[in-house]
Order: structure tokens, then sequence, then C-alpha cells
């Protein structure tokens, strides 16, 4: 397997991660004021699209919640995970409005 492959030069981020409704245990990575409510995978897609990052898109189901669609993308490391969550909640809020 390559590194790229296995991931050392991308964070993966779960639907889940930035799930307003979930909880830290369930899977959410960020606080709750900068997540957003039932997150899709499309729409992650398309934040990562408009914040100009290298994505992957991977519909995979997230372990804690195997029986719930989701999904997840793959994207090139270029800041903190935390800041990348955040900045991807916050394109999706941008969107949705």
């Amino acid at each position: 397997m390559r590194s790229s492959e296995r991931g050392e030069n991308s964070f993966v981020i779960w639907t889940v991660n930035v799930d307003k409704k979930k909880s830290r245990s369930e899977g959410r990575r960020i606080p709750r004021r900068f997540s957003v409510p039932n997150v899709r995978i499309d729409e992650l897609a398309k934040a990562c699209e408009a914040l100009g990052l290298s994505y992957t898109v991977e519909h995979k189901k997230y372990p804690r919640c195997w029986w719930e669609e989701g999904g997840r993308v793959r994207v090139a490391k270029k800041m903190k995970k935390t800041e990348l969550m955040t900045k991807i909640a916050e394109k999706i809020r941008e969107m949705r409005e």
C-alpha cells in the first residue's frame, strides 16, 4: 500500500465530524456553535471545492453509526484538522443561506 493510499498526506473528514446533531461521543469533532445540522456528503464535497481544496469523496459508513447514510472526504493537508473542519462547516452554512 502506497503512502498516499494510507492517507499520510491527507485528512479524513466524515459527515458526522461537522454535524451539529451529533454529540462528541457520536463523532462530532468541532464545537456545536461552529457545526451544521444534517450534513450530507455532497455538501461536504461542494464546500471543499468552494474552498479550493484537493479532495476525494468516499462513500463509506461511519463505524459508530454504520446504519446511517453518510460518507467521508479525504482532503490534502494544508492546515490543522480542526481549523479545516471549522472552515468547511462555515462554508456549508454559507451555501445553505
